[in-house]
C-alpha cells in the first residue's frame, strides 16, 4: 500500500483550514448585517455575501428562523439584496441561491411552513421582481436548474398566496416558463388555470343545455364562477371557507359543476376532481347554512359583542382564538338549556348576526369558545350566556372591533361597569336612562347558521392545499394499473392463525385452488384478497353480511406481516373505526395510533394519540426552542392586546392622555369646540360656578354629557366668533340626550381611530402565532406516528391531522364502508407527493355502492333530486360504474335464508347462502320467522304547522313496537339480541319514550349519531324537556338498540322489529322508496325480521312501488302479512297461534310470554305458582323468591312452636311473638319480651347483658358518677354518658362525652384569641398552632376613605392631604396616612355647641353633637365612646411618640421605628379600632402603617413560596423558567417597595417619614429563587444567564453576611461553589475561598450537613478525589448535587 504524500496531507491540511476561515468570515459578514440594524448594504458585494452566507448554513432550517426572527433584521436584509438584481448574473448569483435557501423539503414540513410562508410573501411583495424576470434576454440566459427553482418557488407562492394567484406578471412568467417546457411547469400551468377549456369560452347565461333533465339551473350552473359576489372565484383555492354576508345574500345561484362535466372549464383533470369536489362539499354546507337563516330556524335575539377574549394561559398546551364575546339573552324561546347536554352553539359551529330590522346578514363567525364548566361565567353567566366568536373576513373583523369598542362603555354606563348587563337586569331610573343609550347600543339577532361546518372545514383545506391528485392516474383518469404496488413482494404470507397456517401466497402464479384449499377463504374472498394485493387502487364490494371488516382486517394484517409500509385505515363512523382496529388487536398488533377521541373501545383506548403523545413524546430541542420563541411572543402580543382592551375602557374626558374630546373637536368641528370654550376671566375677575370653582371646558363638557343646559349667566362669556354662532350655541346645548349620546360616540370613534387600527393588527398577530404554537404541538403527535405501524382515523380525523400525517407518509390506505363515504373525504385522507412527504402507493376501497350512499345535507345536490351533480356518489360507486376493475364478495353469513332472499331476489343475485346459515334456529314464541303486520293508523309530523316537527313519526306503531320487543324479551331473548329500526329520528325518540313508558327496568342504547339527529331535527325547539331521554346507557348488554336505518348501516342484530311509519292515502312513502335504504333495512336482522306498517301505503306508492311489491308479494305467498303479531306458546305448542291484533292484546292474551293458562306448578316451598304460562323461568327460581303466600314454617329455635308471621318469600328469622314478663339474671323483670329473647337460660343471660333498668354507677376509670343502665355498667369496660370537664392544654374545659373523649380532648369552642389586626378569632380553639388568616373586613380606614377588602388581604393606606389642623399648631404637612409631625394642641376647643355650651374637647378635634362638660377635655372615639384627655393619654402612651415638658406641653416628635408596639389601638370599651383622632394620630398612623407592612410581608412571602412550588416541579421548561424569572423580579420590586416608601414617596421625600428597611429573609428568599431559575437557564459557560445565577448569588452572601445569617450564607456559598465546579474551569481559587468561608464559621453554620458537604466538595477541589467536573464543562455531571441543593432550598420554602 502506497504511504500518503506528508507533504501533500499539510496542504490539504491548510486548504481545509483556509476554508474554515473563510466560511467564519462569510458568517460574521452575515450575522452583523442580520443583527445589526444600523449596518448598511452598500453594493452587489455586500448582498452576495449576505446570500454566501445563507448558502454556508447546512441546515436550512436553522437559517430560516434566523430569518424570520423578529430580533433579527432578515427580511428587511432580503428586500436589501434582491434590490441589486440588474441582469442573469444577479438571477444566478442572488435570487436562485436565496429561493433555495428558503424554499426545500426541510421548510415544506408543517413545523416550518408557517415562517416560510412568511418570508415567500415578502419575496413575492417585491416590486418588479417578476417584471424583470419576464425579460426575454434574462429567461433564454437563465440555466435550467435556475429555472426549475424559480418554478418551485412559484409554485409555493402560487399555493399560498392569494395575490399570487390574481397577478398577470406571474402568469406571464409560468407561460414564459412553459415555453421552455421546464419540469414542473405543466403543474404549474394547472393551478393557475391557464388552461381551460374551449367550450367555456362560449357558456353564458343564456346557454341552451341538451338533456336539460338533469340539469339543476342551466342559467347560473353554464355561467363560469367569478363576480357574483365578494367570495366567488374562478380559481376554487381564492374561495373563503365560512361564507361572507354577501354570498349569503346572493340571489344568483353558484356555478356548481355538473357530474357529466358538461359545463366544465377546467381541462386538467386532476385540478377539476379537486374543483369539482371542493364547490360541491362547501355547497353543501353553505346551501343548509342559507337555509338556517332564512328560516330562522335557531335565533338568539338582543346577541350582543361586549369585549375581546384573549385566550392567552401560561403552560397552556393550546391558547384558544381570539375571540370577539358574544352575550345573549339568558333563556332561548322562554326556557333554559342544559348546556353540558344540549348541542345548541357547538364549538366550530357558524353564527349569523342579522339586523333587527330588515333581518339581512351583517356578518358571519364562527364559534371558537364554548365554556359550559366555569360557574358564573361563560355559557353559565347569570346575566346571560357568553361565547367566544371569530370573524375570519377583514371589513368583519374592522366593525366587530368598532362595536366591542361602542358597547363597552354603553354597558357599563347601564350597568355600572359590568360588561355582562342582560336586559332584565335593568329596573326603574335604570330603564329611563337605558332609553337613552339604546339607539347607541348594538345588538342583533343572532341565527345558529350551522352546527356540522366543523366536520367540513378540515376536508375543505385538505382539498385546497392539494397542488395534485395522489394516485391520479387511477382517481383522475380511471386507469387501472397492470403493475402491482411496487412495495409488495412476489410472495407473501397468511397469518399464523388456524384458519390460515401461515400459507404463502405466490402473487405472480396465483392459484385460486390452493388458496382456497389451504385456508378458510371461499373463492370470492380468495380473489379479493389477490385483487387487493397487486392492485394500487384496489375496489371489494361486499353485499351485507359477507365479513368486509373481517376481509379488511385480513389485508391489512398481511401487508404489515409482509412489509415495511405502514397503514391508515379510514372510516366514516367511530363505531366501525373500533371494530376495524380491534380485529386487528385481537390479532397481535400492537403498534397501533387512534385519532380522535370519540373512541368506546376500552381495548383501544391505550393506543390513543392524545394519550400517547402526552406520555411518550416529548418536543425535540428545536421544536422546544421554537416553542419558546413562539410563547414569548404570544405572551407579548397578549399584552398588548389586554393594555388597549383597558383602554376602550377609559372614560373619555375634555383632556385625557389619549387626545380627549378637545384633540377631537378642535379639529373636526371647531364651531362645537368653541362651545365649551368660556373667557378665563372679565376686568380681572376669575368666572366662577357652583362650590366657588372656576368655570372649564372641561366643567362645560360634563355638563353637556351629563344632559344639563348652560347656565345663562355663562352664555355672555362663552367666546364666539360673531353673534350669529349664539342661535347655534343654544341649539347645541339643547340637543336632545339622545342625540348628544350620538355626537360623543362618535367623538370616541374618533379618539380611537388609530387604538382601532393598532388593536386589528394585534389580533392578526396574535392569530398568526397561535396557529403556529398549534403547529409546533403537533410535532408532538407526529412523533407518536412515525412509530406506529397501524393509524386508524375517521374520515374527519384523517382530514384534521393531514400535514402531520403527510410527513408519516402511510403508504396504504384502507377506507372501510367506502360506499358510505364522499369523495372528497377519501381524497382528504391521502398524501400528495411533495417535499418531505411522499405519496399514496396503495388504496384499498372495501364497501358496497347498493347500500346506502354518503349523506349530504342539500338534496338538490343528491342524485335522487336528478339535479345532475350527484355529489352523494362516493368515489367507490363512481369508479365501478365508470367499469374500474373490482372484485365482489357473494358468500353471506349473517341471514338466515329466507331474509337473504330478499336482497338476493332485488340486489344480489349471485349472493350465496354460507351452510352455516341453514342451521339458525326458529324464533321461539312466534310462527313465523319473517312477518309483515299491516295496519292503517296515521302517521304524523313532517308539517309546517306550529307544534309539529320536521320529521315523521306514528304513535300507534311504535307501541305495538314496543310490545313486540317485550314478548320477545318474555321468551327468554335477552336486552342486545333485538333492536328496533325505524327510518325517521322523530320515530326513534317516540320509541324511546314509550319503551321506557311501558317496559319496567329497561335501558335504551342509542348511537351518537341518533342522538345529533334527533337534537338537531325534534328537540330544537323544546328546550331540554326532552334531552334525559336520549342518554346511552353504558351497559349496553343490558340495554334496547333504537336506531334510524342510516346510522345502523354494518351493524347487525338476532331479532330485528321495523317500525316503517308511513301510513297515508296519498302512497306517499318517502325514503322508503330507496332501493338502497330498503336494501339496509332488510338485511341487518340474522334469525327474526319483523316489520309493522301499512302495507297499502307501499305498494300504491308511485316512487317506490316497485321496490316493495315484490317484497310484499313474496310474504304474502307464505302467509307473512298479518293484521297482527303471530304468537305461539311454547309450552303449549299444539295450541293455535293468536294474531296480536292490538297493543292490549299482548298483556292480555299472554301476559307473561305464553298463554292466558296458569301454570300450576308446584314451587319448592309447597305453593302452586300463582303465574299465567310462562316460557322463562322453568325451574321456578325466581317464582319461588317472590311467592306471597302466607308462611307455614315455625321459625327456628323457638321452643313454643309459634308460626312464622311472615310472607313466604322472606326468612323467617327470629319468632317475635309476645309471651310472658321474665326475671333476667340481673334480678330486674323484663316487661312484655318476645319469645327469641327468653325462650332458654342462654336467651335470658344475653339478654341480661342489654338490661335498661336506671341505676346510679361509679366509673372506675375516669371516677364519674351518674345514671346508667343496668347493662352498661355490668359490661367489662362501661360507657361513662357523663361530661368530661377534663382542663385542656387551650385553657378551656373538655366538653365532649367521657365516652368519646377517651383521654384525646378536642375543644369545640371558639377561640376568641385576639389577633394582630384587633379582631378576635372566631375559628373553633386550636390549640397552640397560628390563628389562621382574618376573613373580618378591614379595619384600615379614615375620614377619606376605607378599605373594603378582608382584613387578611394586602391593602394601601390614604394618600389625601393630613386634614388635622388648629389655629394654634397650625397643618400637618403630611399625608393622612403618615404618621403626623405637628404637635398636639392642649388648648380647649372655643366653638359654640347647638345646645349653647362651649366645645367639650380640644382645639382641632372633631366636636361631639351635644356634651355639657366642664371639667378635662374630651376626646369623641369613632365608635361615639367618649373619654377625658388625661385617660386616653394614658391608655395610647403619648410618651412613646412625643418628648413632654414639665408642664405637659409637647416639644418634639420622638422617632417610631424602635417602639414594639405593633396591634392598632382600641377603645377601652367596644375594642373598635380607633382611627381618624389627630391628636393621636402620629401613633395610630404609625401602628397601621406597621401594620400593613406586615401584610405585604406575609404577600410577598406566599407568591415566593408559589414560585418556589414551580420551581420545584419536575419537567420544567425553558418558557416556565423564564415566567417565574419574570415573576421573581417583580417580587424583588414589590420587596422595595412597602407601604411606608408609598407613603413617604406621597410625602414628597420628606425625611420626617421613617421607612423601615425590606425585610431581610424574604429579600434573600426571592434572591435565593432568581439564582436558582437563572442556573436552570445557564446554556453554556459565561452566558448572560451564567453571569446573572453569580451574581444574584455574590449579593445574597453578602446580605447574609451583613445580617449574621451564617445557614443561609453557608447554603448559597455551596451552591455558587457548585455552579462554578460545573460550569467552568479555572475557578479553583473562588471555590476554595467560598469553601474556607464555610468550614471556618462552621461553629456558627450549626448545621452538619452542610458542614459535611463542604469537606466533601474541598476534597474534590484540591484533587483528593477524582475531579469529573472539569472533563466537559457542560457534562452536568454534578447537576444531581446542584438539584439536590435546591430541593433543600425549596422545603425550606415550603414548609
Amino acid at each position: 500500500m502506497k504511504r500518503p504524500n506528508p507533504q501533500q496531507q499539510f496542504r490539504s491540511r491548510g486548504m481545509h483550514k483556509r476554508g474554515m476561515k473563510r466560511d467564519d468570515r462569510v458568517k460574521g459578514a452575515f450575522f452583523k448585517l442580520l443583527k445589526d440594524g444600523n449596518s448598511s448594504m452598500r453594493s452587489s458585494t455586500d448582498a452576495a455575501r449576505f446570500v454566501q452566507g445563507m448558502v454556508s448554513f447546512q441546515s436550512k432550517v436553522e437559517l430560516l428562523g434566523l430569518l424570520d426572527d423578529d430580533r433579527n433584521f432578515g427580511s428587511k436584509r432580503i428586500k436589501e439584496v434582491l434590490t441589486f438584481l440588474e441582469g442573469i448574473d444577479e438571477v444566478n448569483e442572488i435570487l436562485i441561491p436565496i429561493l433555495s435557501c428558503i424554499v426545500n423539503d426541510d421548510t415544506n414540513r408543517p413545523l416550518y411552513k408557517r415562517p416560510r410562508n412568511r418570508l415567500v410573501a415578502i419575496i413575492n411583495g417585491i416590486p418588479g421582481l417578476y417584471s424583470m424576470l419576464n425579460e426575454s434576454d434574462i429567461l433564454a440566459a437563465m440555466p435550467v436548474y435556475s429555472a426549475k427553482v424559480i418554478v418551485t418557488f412559484l409554485e409555493t407562492t402560487v399555493m399560498t398566496l392569494v395575490e399570487a394567484r390574481a397577478s398577470d406578471d406571474i402568469k406571464k412568467l409560468v407561460m414564459s416558463l412553459k415555453a421552455r417546457q421546464v419540469e414542473g411547469v405543466d403543474k404549474l400551468c394547472s393551478l393557475l388555470l391557464l388552461e381551460t377549456q374551449k367550450s367555456a369560452q362560449g357558456l353564458s347565461e343564456h346557454s341552451s343545455i341538451a338533456g336539460g333533465n338533469d340539469v339543476a339551473c342551466w342559467v347560473s350552473d353554464m355561467v363560469i364562477p367569478g363576480d357574483r359576489h365578494d367570495n366567488d372565484f374562478k380559481n376554487f383555492r381564492d374561495i373563503q371557507l365560512v361564507p361572507t354576508q354577501a354570498e349569503m345574500s346572493c340571489q344568483i345561484s353558484p356555478w356548481l359543476p355538473l357530474a357529466s362535466h358538461e359545463n366544465a372549464f377546467i381541462e386538467n383533470k386532476e385540478m377539476r376532481m379537486l374543483d369539482t369536489n371542493f364547490r360541491l362539499l362547501r355547497e353543501d354546507a353553505v346551501s343548509t347554512m342559507k337555509t338556517n337563516i332564512t328560516e330562522e330556524r335557531k335565533v338568539w335575539k338582543n346577541s350582543r359583542l361586549v369585549g375581546v377574549n384573549c385566550g392567552f394561559e401560561d403552560g397552556k398546551r393550546g391558547v384558544q382564538p381570539l375571540s370577539f364575546l358574544v352575550q345573549l339573552d339568558s333563556s332561548y324561546a322562554g326556557k333554559s338549556i342544559n348546556w353540558e347536554r344540549s348541542r345548541m352553539l357547538p364549538h366550530e359551529g357558524v353564527i349569523a348576526l342579522c339586523n333587527h330590522a330588515d333581518k339581512s346578514i351583517n356578518r358571519l363567525g364562527t364559534i371558537t369558545i364554548r365554556n359550559f364548566r366555569e360557574k358564573g361565567r361563560w355559557l353559565c353567566n347569570p346575566l346571560g350566556p357568553v361565547i367566544g366568536v371569530t370573524f375570519h373576513n377583514s371589513d368583519d373583523l374592522y366593525t366587530s372591533i368598532q362595536e366591542v369598542i361602542d358597547n363597552i362603555p354603553v354597558l357599563a354606563k347601564a350597568g355600572k361597569g359590568d360588561v355582562n348587563i342582560g336586559y332584565q337586569s335593568l329596573q326603574g331610573d335604570k330603564k329611563k336612562e337605558w332609553q337613552h343609550l339604546e339607539t347607541l347600543f348594538v345588538s342583533y339577532n343572532m341565527v345558529e347558521a350551522s352546527d356540522s361546518f366543523f366536520s367540513y372545514r378540515p376536508v375543505l383545506e385538505a382539498l385546497r392545499d392539494f397542488s395534485s391528485v395522489p394516485l391520479s392516474k387511477e382517481l383522475a383518469f380511471l386507469e387501472p394499473s397492470l403493475e402491482r404496488p411496487s412495495y409488495i413482494p412476489s410472495k407473501v404470507l397468511m397469518p399464523k392463525t388456524k384458519a390460515f397456517n401461515g400459507f404463502e401466497c405466490d402473487l405472480d402464479n396465483w392459484s385460486l385452488a390452493k388458496v382456497m384449499a389451504s385456508t378458510s377463504l371461499d373463492e370470492s374472498q380468495a380473489e379479493a384478497v389477490y385483487h387487493a394485493l397487486t392492485s394500487r387502487v384496489a375496489l371489494i364490494q361486499g353485499p351485507p353480511g359477507t365479513g368486509k371488516t373481517f376481509l379488511g382486517s385480513l389485508i391489512a394484517q398481511m401487508i404489515r406481516d409482509n412489509t415495511d409500509e405502514s397503514i391508515l385505515c379510514v372510516c366514516y363512523t367511530n363505531h366501525a373505526l373500533d371494530q376495524f382496529l380491534e380485529h386487528l388487536c385481537d390479532n397481535g398488533e400492537e403498534k397501533i395510533v387512534r385519532i380522535g377521541g370519540r373512541s368506546k373501545s376500552e381495548k383501544l383506548q391505550r393506543f390513543n394519540l392524545r394519550d400517547l403523545a402526552r406520555t411518550k413524546a416529548p418536543l425535540h430541542h428545536d421544536a422546544r426552542r421554537r416553542m419558546g420563541a413562539v410563547f414569548a411572543k404570544l405572551k407579548q402580543c397578549h399584552e398588548r392586546i389586554e393594555e388597549l382592551k383597558e383602554g376602550f375602557r377609559q372614560t373619555i374626558k375634555w383632556n385625557s392622555p389619549n387626545g380627549g374630546v378637545a384633540s377631537v373637536l378642535e379639529v373636526e368641528s371647531p364651531l362645537i369646540y368653541r362651545h365649551f370654550m368660556t373667557v378665563d376671566s372679565v376686568d380681572g375677575f376669575e368666572i366662577i360656578g357652583k362650590d366657588n370653582k372656576q368655570v372649564s371646558a372641561g366643567a362645560m363638557f360634563n355638563m353637556w354629557v351629563k344632559g344639563a343646559f348652560c347656565p345663562e349667566y355663562l352664555i355672555p362669556y362663552i367666546e364666539l366668533e360673531d353673534e350669529n354662532d349664539k342661535d347655534a350655541l343654544l341649539t347645541f346645548w339643547e340637543l336632545s340626550v339622545s342625540k348628544r349620546n350620538e355626537l360623543f360616540h362618535e367623538w370616541r370613534r374618533s379618539i380611537f381611530e388609530d387604538t382601532h387600527e393598532r388593536f386589528k393588527e394585534e389580533i392578526i398577530t396574535f392569530e398568526e402565532l397561535r396557529a403556529e404554537k398549534e403547529a409546533i404541538n403537533r410535532e408532538q403527535d407526529l412523533q407518536i406516528l412515525l412509530d406506529a405501524r397501524v393509524i386508524g382515523a375517521t374520515t374527519n380525523g384523517a382530514a384534521k391531522y393531514r400535514e402531520i400525517l403527510g410527513e408519516k407518509s402511510p403508504g396504504v390506505v384502507i377506507v372501510e364502508e367506502a360506499g358510505e363515504v364522499l369523495e372528497p373525504h377519501v381524497l382528504a385522507a391521502l398524501t400528495e407527493g411533495s417535499g418531505s412527504t411522499k405519496e399514496t402507493k396503495h388504496l384499498i376501497l372495501i364497501g358496497d355502492h347498493l347500500q346506502l350512499r354518503p349523506k349530504v345535507e342539500s338534496y338538490k345536490l343528491s342524485a335522487a333530486s336528478r339535479s345532475g351533480y350527484n355529489f352523494d356518489y362516493s368515489l367507490f360507486e363512481r369508479m365501478v360504474g365508470s367499469k374500474f376493475p373490482s372484485t365482489m364478495l357473494n358468500v353471506q353469513h349473517r341471514m338466515r335464508p329466507y331474509i337473504s332472499d330478499f336482497i338476493r331476489t332485488q340486489t344480489y343475485p349471485a349472493l350465496v347462502d354460507h351452510p352455516s346459515t341453514l342451521t339458525f334456529a326458529d324464533v321461539k314464541g312466534v310462527n313465523k320467522n319473517v312477518a309483515f303486520i299491516h295496519h292503517e293508523h296515521k302517521e304524523r309530523g313532517g308539517g309546517k304547522g306550529s307544534g309539529e316537527t320536521k320529521t315523521k313519526s306514528n304513535d300507534e306503531e311504535a307501541v305495538m313496537c314496543v310490545e313486540i320487543v317485550r314478548y320477545l324479551l318474555l321468551q327468554g331473548y335477552k336486552h342486545d339480541q333485538i333492536t328496533i329500526l325505524t327510518p325517521y329520528v322523530g320515530q326513534v325518540l317516540k320509541l324511546i319514550n314509550v319503551l321506557r313508558l311501558r317496559i319496567r327496568d329497561v335501558s335504551v342504547y342509542v348511537s351518537e349519531l341518533d342522538q345529533q339527529a334527533i337534537l338537531d331535527n325534534v328537540l330544537t325547539n323544546q328546550g331540554n324537556d326532552n334531552e334525559s331521554l336520549i342518554g346511552s346507557d353504558s351497559q349496553k348488554e343490558r340495554a334496547i338498540r333504537c336506531s334510524s336505518i342510516d346510522n345502523f348501516q354494518g351493524e347487525e342484530s338476532d331479532i330485528i322489529v321495523i317500525s316503517l311509519v308511513r301510513s297515508n292515502a296519498r302512497g306517499d312513502i318517502g325514503f322508503l322508496k330507496e332501493e338502497q335504504r330498503v336494501n339496509v333495512l332488510l338485511s341487518r336482522a340474522r334469525i327474526g325480521l319483523y316489520m309493522v306498517g301499512n302495507a297499502k301505503t307501499l305498494t300504491q306508492s308511485t316512487k317506490g312501488g316497485h321496490v316493495w311489491n315484490p317484497i310484499l308479494e313474496k310474504l304474502r305467498q307464505d302467509s307473512s302479512v298479518l293484521e297482527g303479531f303471530p304468537t305461539v306458546c311454547q309450552l303449549h305448542p299444539e295450541d293455535a297461534a293468536i294474531e296480536m291484533k292490538k297493543t292490549e292484546h299482548f298483556r292480555e292474551l299472554c301476559p307473561n310470554g305464553g298463554c292466558t293458562r296458569p301454570c300450576d306448578s308446584r314451587l319448592e316451598c309447597g305453593h302452586a305458582c300463582p303465574m299465567a304460562c310462562h316460557p322463562t323461568d322453568r325451574k321456578h327460581l325466581i317464582a319461588h323468591k317472590n311467592c306471597i303466600e302466607k308462611c307455614r314454617r315455625i321459625p327456628p329455635n323457638c321452643a313454643f312452636n309459634h308460626p312464622c308471621n311472615q310472607l313466604c318469600n322472606q326468612d323467617c328469622g327470629k319468632c317475635e311473638t309476645a309471651v310472658a314478663p321474665a326475671e333476667l339474671s340481673c334480678g330486674h323483670v323484663l316487661k312484655n319480651p318476645k319469645c327469641f329473647e327468653v325462650h332458654n337460660k342462654e336467651a335470658i343471660f344475653e339478654r341480661s347483658k342489654k338490661c335498661n333498668e336506671s341505676i346510679e354507677h361509679t366509673f372506675s376509670e375516669c371516677g364519674h358518677k351518674c345514671r346508667t343502665t343496668c347493662g352498661n355498667s355490668k359490661k367489662a369496660a362501661p360507657i361513662c354518658p357523663g361530661i368530661c370537664n377534663k382542663a385542656m392544654d387551650c385553657g378551656h374545659s373538655c366538653t365532649s362525652s367521657c365516652a368519646k373523649c377517651k383521654g384525646d380532648h378536642s375543644c369545640k369552642k371558639r377561640c376568641e384569641r385576639a389577633l394582630l389586626c384587633s379582631h378576635v378569632c372566631n375559628k373553633e380553639c386550636h390549640g397552640n398552632s397560628p390563628c389562621p388568616p382574618c376573613k373580618n373586613k378591614c379595619s384600615n380606614r379614615c375620614i377619606h376613605s376605607k378599605c373594603e377588602k378582608k382584613c387578611s388581604s394586602k391593602c394601601s393606606t390614604c394618600t389625601h392631604d393630613c386634614d388635622w389642623q388648629c389655629e394654634h399648631k397650625g397643618r400637618c404637612p403630611l399625608v393622612c396616612g403618615a404618621p403626623c409631625v405637628r404637635m398636639p394642641c392642649n388648648k380647649r376647643c372655643a366653638r359654640k355647641l347647638s345646645c349653647g355650651h362651649q366645645c367639650p374637647s380640644l382645639c382641632g378635634e372633631e366636636c361631639p353633637d351635644n356634651a355639657n362638660v366642664d371639667e378635662d377635655p374630651i376626646i369623641v372615639l369613632p365608635c361615639g365612646h367618649h373619654y377625658n384627655i388625661t385617660t386616653l393619654d394614658g391608655v395610647f402612651d403619648m410618651s412613646q411618640a412625643y418628648t413632654i415638658d414639665s408642664t405637659g406641653n409637647f416639644t418634639t416628635v420622638k422617632p417610631l421605628l424602635r417602639s414594639d408596639d405593633v396591634k392598632p389601638k382600641c377603645c377601652p370599651d367596644c375594642r373598635a379600632v380607633v382611627h381618624s383622632v389627630g391628636r393621636y394620630g402620629r401613633l395610630l398612623h404609625f401602628l397601621r402603617l406597621r401594620f400593613l407592612e406586615r401584610k405585604h410581608v406575609m404577600a410577598i412571602g406566599l407568591s415566593i413560596k408559589a414560585c418556589a412550588y414551580k420551581l420545584s416541579k419536575d419537567g420544567i421548561n425553558d418558557t416556565g423558567l423564564v415566567i417565574i424569572k419574570e415573576k421573581i423580579l417583580t417580587i424583588l420590586k414589590e420587596i422595595k417597595v412597602g407601604p411606608t416608601q408609598l407613603v413617604f414617596e406621597a410625602c414628597g421625600g420628606n425625611g420626617q417619614v421613617e421607612v423601615p428597611k425590606p425585610p431581610t429573609k424574604t429579600l434573600i428568599q426571592a434572591l435565593q429563587l432568581l439564582g436558582q431559575t437563572y442556573s436552570r437557564l445557564i446554556k453554556e459557560s459565561k452566558d448572560i444567564n451564567h453571569d446573572q445565577a453569580v451574581q444574584i448569588c455574590l449579593e445574597v452572601i453578602e446580605i447574609c453576611d451583613d445580617t449574621l445569617s451564617f445557614r443561609l450564607g453557608a447554603e448559597m456559598r455551596l451552591f455558587l461553589a457548585k455552579l462554578h465546579m460545573r460550569w467552568g474551569p479555572g475557578v479553583e481559587e473562588d471555590v476554595t475561598l467560598l469553601l474556607d468561608h464555610i468550614l471556618a464559621n462552621a461553629d456558627s453554620v450549626t448545621c452538619s450537613h452542610l458542614i459535611q458537604e463542604a469537606t466533601h466538595l474541598m476534597d474534590q477541589n484540591d484533587g483528593k478525589i477524582k475531579n469529573r467536573y472539569f472533563t466537559n464543562a457542560n457534562d452536568g455531571s454534578n447537576e444531581d448535587d446542584v438539584l439536590a441543593l435546591e430541593a433543600m432550598m425549596f422545603d425550606e420554602f415550603l414548609e
